[in-house]
């Protein structure tokens, strides 16, 4: 038992790891955007950012779900791969349709990995909820700036 708690321990710090690592080079990868129009992203470039993020955040929670379903595969839990991964993706998402179950005492990873899966969720929310906040701010700031002068004004 002490055994399957501490592999509980390295499954949820590996997608802990993974998760935070997939942030920071995400979050980097966007402070470091410029947008055409200076300081400010345009509708378009705004959409192309979030569409990128949310491509990444859903590469990070598969790359977990194959992390755990490798697990699963590993210590013979499942006959073959992807049985392992479907599992693993509906525990991971709190789907749990309960058809496919390990065996014995196996089962309570399915658990942890269900709130693993709830809290990299909600990470994940949070950052895109903040990453269209931001955007959103940097778009009115744009709408609102006031028109730059003409040739003929400045030189007035």
């Amino acid at each position: 038992m002490l055994k399957l708690l501490l592999l509980l321990l390295l499954l949820a710090t590996a997608c802990v790891v993974i998760h935070g690592l997939g942030m920071v080079l995400g979050l980097r990868l966007i402070k470091n955007t410029r947008g055409k129009h200076g300081h400010h992203f345009s509708l378009w470039e705004s959409f192309w950012i979030l569409i990128s993020l949310v491509y990444g955040l859903l590469i990070l929670h598969l790359i977990q779900i194959v992390v755990w379903a490798a697990c699963y595969q590993w210590f013979g839990c499942f006959e073959d791969f992807i049985t392992a991964f479907y599992y693993s993706a509906t525990s991971y998402s709190t789907v749990g349709y309960g058809d496919v179950i390990p065996p014995g005492n196996w089962r309570i990873l399915g658990a942890v990995e269900a709130v693993t899966g709830i809290l990299m969720f909600g990470w994940s929310t949070g950052v895109l909820f903040a990453v269209v906040n931001h955007l959103q701010t940097r778009f009115k700031d744009r709408q609102q700036a006031p028109a730059p002068l003409s040739t003929r004004e400045r030189n007035s």
